[in-house]
This record gives C-alpha cells, structure tokens and sequence, in this order.
C-alpha cells in the first residue's frame, strides 16, 4: 500500500471511530433523556413470626416506576445487626421479574434468625430477654445509566428471646388415706424463664409405681405460669382398689423408696405483650421423669 492510500485509511477509520463515538454519546444521551430514575422508599419492618427457636423479620422496600416501559428488579444487599454487631448479611435479586411500567411494587427482604445462632454469637445475650437490632439495605438497579446509584436505608427495633420452660419432678404425696381410698398428688414444678405468662392449654400425665400403674388423666384448670418464676401443678388422682390400698399403704408406712416413671404433654399458649408479632404459636412440652422417691405424707 503506497502512502496516498494510506493516508486515506487512516482518514475512514478515524472518521468512523469519530461517527460511532458520535452515535454512542447520542444513545446513550438519548437513552439518559428518556428514561426516568425509578422512586425508591423504605416501607415496613415487622416481625412475622417468633417462636422458641428464633424469629423472622421481614422488610419492605417501595418501588415506583415511573417510565412507560418496564424495569429490572433491583438487586438488594442486606446486613442484620445485632447489638450493633454484624450477624448475618445477604442478597435479594430475582433477574425473572420485572418492574412493571407506571407502577408502584414492594419488595421483600426477608431475615431469619435462630436463637441458637445468636447466643452462640453473642454469649451474653443468653440470660437477656430481648435483643436490640438494626437492619440494613443497600438497593441498586442493573441499568447501565443508574447502575452506580446506590439506595441506603436502615431501620432499627427490638426482639424477644423467648426461652422454653423448664420441669421438674417434686415428687408424690398422698392425702387422705383410708381402707377405701387413698388420695395423691404428684406434683410438677414449672420454672417460666420469659417475661410474660403462659397458660396452661393442655395436660396430661401418667404415672407408674414399681412397674405398676398408678394412674394416668388430663389436669383441668392447671394455674397459669407467672412470668420469671416458678409455679407448681398438682396432678391430683385416687386410689380405691383395695390391692393396691394394702401394698402402697405399706410402702407409706415403712418408708420405703419406689422406683417411679412419670410421663405426659404439657402445652402451653401465650400472648407477648409490647411487640408488634402476630400470635405466638402453641408450645407443646413432652414430659419423661424416672427415678426413685418416698412417697410423702
């Protein structure tokens, strides 16, 4: 190739990186002009669920687009702060769905936490009753001409730790005895670790003595578990056979031990005063306690 023709090569390219330099800045002009930058707000935060294992969050982002043409979704980075401490972070994208035209869609951005989680984290929340948090989003949409902006919110609240209660065998005692019958109580004591009350929905227990059974039934109007303390529940039964009225008042007399194997259900509701949480689903408690003990007078 001869210099003239070069010259005049060098003249069509850089014409032509002149006019697609040119074409591009118009595009992307043009395409800046048309498009509307979409309205981005924060619109709830709520706790959904709370059980004795965790709880679940779940925000609400608004969005508004107000061009006539649909947008991607938006991409939604999350951080879950516990005590001003980072615990748990991720991502909420869904690259199938759209953000209709003129049309106003809220996006969730859910957050699970279980307690176990949490205490293993933070060793000093296991005794407290509640828990201060702050949630934090970063939402960005991949549309080259915002792809930099970068919305930011936050907001911040309170959860409980709900704690399971804990029972404890106390013990038989028998009342009233005579050649006909003999009354008992078998008594089950209830430590309620929680700050509010729970009442008793349901119980049931049987009890067998020395491999033989003694009784077994449903507790109605069991007393409601105060809140931090603990509170006895008799379950009360009698004997009137009298086989079993000679050998156990024997057992009474002599003070001797028995071997014993209590079991049942106890469940429990409760309505958590001060949060903003739907209903606390029913807690039910199996029970198995063995062992050996005096039957008391």
């Amino acid at each position: 190739m001869d210099g003239n023709k070069k010259s005049v090569w060098k003249r069509v390219v850089a014409a032509g990186v002149v006019l697609w330099a040119m074409l591009g800045l118009t595009t992307c002009e043009t395409l800046r002009a048309a498009f509307k930058e979409p309205s981005v707000s924060f619109n709830s935060a709520q706790l959904v669920k709370i059980t004795f294992t965790g709880t679940e969050l779940l925000c609400k982002v608004q969005v508004k687009n107000p061009n006539a043409f649909n947008i991607p979704f938006p991409e939604i980075g999350w951080e879950f702060f516990i005590d001003n401490n980072s615990f748990v972070k991720g991502v909420v994208k869904n690259d199938q769905q759209r953000i209709n035209a003129r049309s106003t869609t809220l996006v969730d951005v859910p957050v699970s936490v279980k307690y176990l989680d949490v205490f293993n984290t933070f060793k000093s929340l296991i005794d407290s009753d509640q828990a201060n948090y702050k949630i934090a989003l970063a939402l960005k949409f991949p549309i080259p001409v915002i792809r930099e902006r970068v919305w930011n919110f936050e907001h911040k609240g309170v959860f409980p730790i709900l704690k399971p209660p804990t029972i404890s065998f106390k013990g038989i005692t028998a009342k009233n005895l005579s050649l006909s019958r003999i009354d008992f109580d078998v008594i089950w004591e209830v430590e309620n670790p929680n700050i509010f009350n729970m009442n008793v929905k349901d119980l049931s227990f049987s009890l067998a003595v020395n491999g033989s059974s003694w009784a077994n039934g449903r507790v109605p109007n069991a007393p409601q578990l105060t809140a931090k303390r603990k509170t006895e529940i008799p379950l009360s039964f009698s004997i009137n056979s009298l086989s079993m009225i000679t050998s156990i008042t024997s057992i009474i007399t002599g003070g001797t031990n028995v071997s014993y194997v209590c079991g049942g259900n106890l469940s429990l509701g409760m309505v958590l005063q001060g949060y903003n949480v739907p209903e606390i689903p029913d807690l039910n408690l199996p029970v198995n306690f063995s062992g050996t003990t005096k039957v008391a007078r």
